[in-house]
């Protein structure tokens, strides 16, 4: 469901305009340089930035950036900053169709697939961010040892992407399908934090690039 627009939303945008990056002809191939840090986080559709602000909190020293095409809830991200300042954390209010237009081959070390879009229509499966394709796109950007780490409540997404990742130049490295049932360190969402006060399961997996030459 699309979020009804903020009359603040503009404004936000305009005043943390230093964390968006909107041209990346500079910035592709040297953002570990710009965001002084030896480790890259991407968070793809990051939502309303609980898990960006939460995970530069847990690891300030890592670039952090999150991606989301939803204005509003980008706003709400960015407007989040008021409370979590950070210096290696950017924004991108885009989708991920151009990854190697925004981030050279082999810099982000980890991408964050958070609770993502399940478009369950056969019709719709290019539009999954585990389709192969996008598999390809996170490939080419992803460092030698770069991993995918999914969460997720449904589980049909899941099986999903274990088939398709599985098929593709990557290992499981890491499978879980109750991960809230234990304590751990990893931050959580907006939408995971309702799904486990519904006593949902959540639903994680992580994959390394294997075959690297």
């Amino acid at each position: 469901m699309r979020l009804r627009k903020k009359n603040w939303s503009n404004e936000v945008f305009e005043t943390f305009k230093d964390y968006t990056v909107n041209e990346f002809e500079t910035i592709k191939g040297n953002w570990k340089k710009e965001l002084d840090c030896d480790l890259l986080h991407l968070e793809i559709g990051a939502g309303k930035g609980d898990y960006w602000h939460q995970m530069a909190d847990l690891y300030p020293e890592r670039g952090i950036v999150a991606m989301e095409r939803d204005f509003t809830a980008s706003s709400i991200a960015l407007k989040k900053l008021e409370k979590h300042p950070g210096d290696r954390k950017r924004f991108i209010f885009s989708d991920a169709k151009k990854l190697n237009e925004m981030f050279g081959p082999g810099e982000v070390d980890v991408v964050h697939l958070n609770f993502s879009d399940p478009w369950p229509k056969v019709r719709h499966e290019k539009r999954r961010l585990s389709y192969k394709d996008k598999l390809d796109d996170y490939y080419e950007i992803l460092s030698d040892t770069g991993e995918i780490c999914m969460k997720t409540d449904n589980q049909s997404l899941f099986n999903y992407s274990l088939v398709s990742v599985g098929a593709h130049k990557f290992e499981l490295v890491e499978v879980n399908v109750d991960f809230r049932s234990s304590e751990n360190v990893d931050p959580f969402t907006e939408y995971e934090r309702k799904f486990v006060s519904m006593g949902q399961p959540i639903y994680r997996a992580i994959w390394r690039k294997k075959d690297v030459k």
